[in-house]
């Protein structure tokens, strides 16, 4: 099995199923810390990406998925992210000695190409980004807030585009943000603020944004979340599929034997 951090490697794999991998080339685009494990470096068929703690599988083959879950030293719990619903069920049901820890089915939904003009013809003077002196409001309002929520958030800040409207106070009442895969997220509206469009605002710029980064605009929403389905689709988004963010779990005797 070969490691490397290099793109290239895989710049086929990525152009011919740009959206079950638009996750992966997020990721490698932003962090210098993920590697990528290969058994083929001239043509590969697969691919595993590892990044701080979360792993990605692609394959074309069902075989080579198999493989890297005999072969690749995983840890004791193992966290999944993005990985097209196909792949994530073979995952589950065949990864020998683990089994299921936790689980979130989503939503992909993307911009196509040519909605993209739509976006930079005509646009207005962009929102404002966030700043990091309103991390702790950003934080605070975040669904997964833990402890180094703070740190990942600010980091996401820092490096990536962002859209914030403002009260007239100057606190942040309706932000988006671009996470570490590239994807459009924390979105959140203060709920005193809400159902006056500052979503649907904070939205349009952001994905201007990205869009000037050179990247598809996409978001991961989780499926039982219909309102932000409508958003995306008001948006001109259009939802490519299924995938999941999940965990695994080695399992011990005790429950190997039940």
């Amino acid at each position: 099995m070969i490691k490397t951090a290099n793109i290239v490697t895989i710049e086929q794999l990525l152009k011919e199923y740009p959206l079950e991998t638009i996750n992966v080339a997020g990721r490698m685009k932003n962090n210098g810390g993920a590697f990528l494990y290969l058994f083929d470096e001239e043509k590969p068929k697969s691919f595993l990406q590892e990044d701080d703690g979360w792993y990605a599988l692609f394959s074309k083959e069902k075989e080579e998925v198999h493989r890297y879950l005999r072969e690749f030293p995983f840890p004791e719990r193992v966290h999944f992210s993005g990985v097209p619903l196909d792949i994530a069920e073979v995952i589950l049901k065949s990864f020998p000695g683990y089994e299921e820890d936790w689980k979130e089915p989503c939503f992909l939904y993307y911009l196509p190409m040519e909605k993209h003009s739509d976006y930079l013809q005509g646009a207005g003077e962009p929102l404002e980004s966030i700043s990091e002196k309103d991390i702790d409001r950003v934080n605070h309002f975040y669904t997964y807030k833990e402890e180094g929520s703070r740190e990942y958030l600010l980091e996401c800040i820092r490096k990536r585009p962002s859209s914030v409207i403002r009260n007239e106070k100057g606190e942040p009442i309706s932000w988006a943000l671009v996470r570490e895969d590239h994807s459009m997220g924390v979105m959140y509206t203060v709920e005193e603020h809400r159902k006056r469009g500052l979503a649907m605002e904070v939205s349009r710029d952001l994905i201007s944004k990205v869009i000037r980064t050179g990247s598809i605009p996409y978001v991961h929403i989780v499926e039982t979340n219909t309102a932000s389905c409508k958003l995306a689709e008001e948006l001109g988004m259009i939802r490519w599929g299924k995938i999941l963010w999940f965990g695994m779990k080695k399992m011990h005797e005790d429950s190997e034997n039940h």
